[in-house]
């Protein structure tokens, strides 16, 4: 009976002490920095708890060059593209069974996304090819995602999401000479048409990773 005290002892005692060390472990704040299709961002986090997370994030990339190979096979030809984005948004991170590293991310965010695309052939040998532009300006728009992430420690945290980004469509304008809209027309309709249908998708793609430091 008193070897079974003993161990009844020990086990809470072991108990209290790991609680203790997972609680002092807690980060209640983070701060870091995201890469994204969007551009980098930095990311303010509140962990409520060990399973609820709140962060805000600002965005902003300058006009760089989309790779080839991230763009879709056009139909009216062929397009070199660059884009810039500006944005904040507010997230809500749920892990549902605590200390796992598997969660959803939710959320909302506002600013602009601009791309701007340039036809590789003009429509006169010697002359400017023609060019559009691909608007996001409808506010807000809404995410949703899954998050592979460090638990909420004190320290060095990585994270890794995966998710979809929906939004009213963009608005697809044509930006080159106005001299040329009004003798090919019909086919600056089309690649329009075609740039809609093809590269501004109503729900854009997400991946993302992350490196912050929880206190």
């Amino acid at each position: 009976m008193k070897h079974l005290s003993l161990l009844s002892i020990f086990l809470v005692t072991l108990f209290v002490n790991v609680n203790a060390q997972s609680e002092n472990n807690f980060s209640e704040y983070g701060a870091g920095l995201t890469i994204s299709p969007f551009g980098p961002s930095l990311n303010l986090t509140h962990n409520m708890n060990a399973k609820n997370s709140i962060s805000i994030g600002f965005g902003f990339s300058p006009e760089v060059q989309a790779p080839d190979a991230m763009l879709p096979d056009f139909s009216t030809g062929n397009y070199s593209v660059t884009g810039s984005t500006s944005w904040m948004g507010v997230f809500w991170r749920h892990r549902p069974f605590e200390g796992q590293k598997f969660g959803v991310n939710v959320g909302m965010a506002s600013g602009q996304i601009e791309n701007n695309l340039e036809a590789e052939q003009s429509f006169h040998v010697g002359e400017d090819p023609a060019t559009y532009s691909v608007k996001y300006t409808e506010n807000p728009v809404m995410y949703i995602g899954v998050n592979y992430s460090t638990p909420p420690v004190k320290g060095i945290q990585f994270g890794f999401d995966l998710g979809v980004l929906s939004t009213g469509g963009a608005s697809v304008l044509y930006t080159g000479d106005e001299e040329e809209l009004n003798e090919h027309g019909d086919e600056i309709e089309a690649a329009i048409q075609d740039i809609q249908e093809k590269f501004a998708w109503s729900m854009l793609p997400n991946i993302q990773l992350s490196i912050a430091y929880g206190f």
